[in-house]
């Protein structure tokens, strides 16, 4: 390897008819593919085993008693059906053998933000979105879908939305999702992306149609809702425009108690994490925040301080 310098690929080696060869095939292949989505994740079973035997053991230890054998054998028995006949109810069982006491305040929605959700609930430390409980873990990131005309997992590609409603995957996050609507209690989170192109609540989604329409109200005090806007990127809907509006005046029209929050500091702080020279992390917008939540006798004050980052931050532990 010439110093400074990369070595040549083993394709860029290749005799030049062969290099075309090789992308003739893996073109055909992807062509050939018989679903849009992604093919079933290798491993599955050791993934789902080892996710189930974690959760149990690490984060949420109360959940000790869990069979995940068990658990898993309910869950694949989808793995045995044509990938466009799975439904939500297929997941029953599944669900009954996994389900667990979500904690009061600790629900999380969201849309357009998983890893940002994922990250701030920093395994169910914050909060508990529906990757953190114990059915959602064990799914989440994972794709599985059986053969069409086979036994065995389809490696290749699994069949979305846009081939077929009742595929596997889609029918255990409606199943699931509809599950942890009905286990939240208390104080619901929700957190939207402002700067998604499409509009932050999408009207036709999992939010909008497996989890609104399955909340327990007279479990629930009031919904907050986050909208928070992505580093350097525009700010397309706020609280009270657009498709956000569309949510308030639902969850208005269900009788909920609900406020809209733009970029929420706690949250914002931790995106500003990778982005801490950016504009849009600059202290002077934390510090705006915090003093807006000062009474208004001590604002003029206020206005006048210089406020450290250890004081930010200090602020943020204790929300």
């Amino acid at each position: 390897m010439a110093a400074g310098g990369c070595a040549p690929s083993r394709l860029q080696l290749l005799p030049g008819f062969l290099v075309g060869l090789l992308a003739g095939l893996r073109a055909a292949g992807a062509a050939g593919a018989r679903w849009g989505g992604e093919g079933s994740s290798p491993h599955l079973r050791s993934i789902f085993l080892g996710r189930c035997a974690d959760y149990s053991a690490l984060l949420s230890p109360a959940q000790r008693d869990k069979n995940c054998t068990a658990i898993w054998e309910a869950f694949k028995v989808v793995l045995d059906k044509d990938p466009c006949s799975v439904f939500p109810s297929d997941y029953d069982l599944f669900i009954n053998l996994s389900r667990h006491t979500i904690p009061r305040d600790k629900s999380l929605f969201w849309e357009n933000n998983h890893l940002l959700v994922t990250s701030y609930a920093e395994n169910t430390r914050r909060l508990m979105p529906l990757s953190d409980v114990l059915y959602g873990r064990v799914g989440d990131f994972l794709s599985w879908c059986r053969k069409k005309n086979a036994s065995g997992l389809d490696y290749e590609s699994c069949p979305t939305s846009e081939d077929c409603e009742n595929n596997p995957v889609d029918s255990f996050w409606k199943r699931a999702s509809m599950q942890y609507s009905q286990e939240s209690s208390g104080v619901i989170h929700v957190m939207l992306n402002g700067s998604e192109p499409t509009g932050a609540y999408p009207v036709k989604g999992f939010f909008a149609d497996f989890e609104i329409p399955y909340f327990q109200k007279n479990k629930i005090t009031r919904i907050e809702i986050w909208v928070m806007h992505d580093i350097g990127k525009p700010k397309v809907e706020s609280c009270g425009e657009g498709s956000v509006k569309i949510l308030e005046d639902r969850l208005e029209e269900m009788g909920f108690r609900h406020s809209c929050i733009n970029d929420y500091l706690p949250v914002k702080l931790l995106m500003c994490v990778d982005h801490s020279t950016h504009p849009d992390c600059s202290l002077n917008s934390a510090a705006a925040s915090i003093q807006r939540k000062v009474p208004s006798f001590c604002a003029e004050q206020s206005a006048s301080l210089i406020i450290p980052l250890s004081l930010v931050l200090a602020s943020v532990v204790q929300m």
